[in-house]
């Protein structure tokens, strides 16, 4: 039996960047808030030397809501998602609600996630869409690439197997019933929310696809550039890789896997040479898609965690 919403904790996991947590902030301090439930906002700060507290604090003597200040000394994603969840669990609440340091949220982006939840008791989790919101203009080939584009196809209701930790909501019961974490294994390379909520789904936990609980992912000059999309989309496709064979022992599954990336990554290859003469955004575009699945295929064949995040 699901736990009622009583308390809601909104968490954000932060690393190393105070001007864009302001805006995170800021956007939460004007969505809606349900009158019954209480809520209330939890920082978590990766860095040592506590780069986010100064605008917490600010935040806090300026704030209606009550906003918590906890440090992670121990980096990595895994670590920080961690502490989140032990600090709401401390404090007392029943759920938790997700949001990453360079995104902000919708007006309605609490109030809908609940709605959603309570309407749909099959549900356990809801996961929302994070779209790309740029901060200023930028070339076709990076506006139109794939990565930036919708989240997903799946309509509000449909059942995913897993999901990713930007934008979602769920009962802080199924940390505590199954002792689930995150897994330290990915505290550097990415893919610990796939790897976490496969393992919600394997407990036989629903996530539910929650279109109407929409928050934005803040892209600059970091990440709106040919360099960052290539190594996301090959360490992506690494990612996803790990997180689909770490725990299977089918070793027929695991070799067909790596047989039909290791084609498809050269159609892909093969393919690119042509596209590219249909426009550099095209060809970006399926140049990814190959590095993506090449990708699959080195974390397929490798099966071991490596870095692509900062350890420091």
């Amino acid at each position: 039996m699901r736990a009622n919403i009583e308390y809601v904790i909104i968490a954000c996991c932060t690393y190393k960047r105070p001007l864009m947590l302001a805006e995170t902030i800021k956007s939460l301090l004007k969505i809606n808030f349900p009158e019954n439930i209480k809520t209330e906002i939890l920082i978590v700060d990766n860095d040592s030397e506590q780069s986010a507290k100064d605008t917490v604090i600010k935040f806090q003597q300026n704030s209606d809501i009550k906003i918590h200040y906890a440090l992670e000394k121990d980096s990595g994603l895994a670590n920080v998602r961690n502490k989140a969840l032990n600090c709401s669990i401390e404090l007392g609440a029943t759920h938790i609600l997700f949001i990453d340091d360079d995104e902000v949220a919708e007006k309605d982006w609490l109030v809908n996630h609940i709605e959603f939840y309570n309407s749909r008791n099959d549900i356990s989790v809801s996961s929302g869409p994070t779209y790309k919101k740029f901060d200023k203009q930028y070339p076709k080939y990076i506006v139109d690439n794939n990565f930036f584009k919708k989240p997903t196809t799946k309509k509000t209701g449909q059942y995913r197997k897993t999901c990713a930790s930007g934008n979602v909501f769920f009962s802080l019961d199924i940390v505590k019933d199954n002792n689930l974490y995150f897994s330290k294994d990915f505290n550097y390379l990415g893919g610990e929310d796939m790897n976490f909520f496969n393992r919600v789904t394997e407990k036989g936990y629903k996530i539910g696809w929650n279109d109407t609980a929409v928050n934005y992912e803040l892209i600059d000059d970091k990440r709106a550039n040919v360099k960052w999309l290539l190594n996301r989309a090959y360490f992506n496709g690494y990612a996803s890789a790990v997180v689909k064979f770490q725990s299977s022992t089918s070793f027929v599954k695991r070799f067909f896997y790596i047989a039909t990336r290791f084609f498809t990554a050269i159609f892909n290859l093969l393919i690119t040479i042509f596209l590219i003469f249909g426009g550099f955004t095209v060809g970006l575009n399926a140049l990814c898609l190959a590095l993506k699945n090449i990708g699959k295929l080195a974390g397929a064949v490798n099966m071991k965690p490596v870095q692509y995040y900062q350890k420091t």
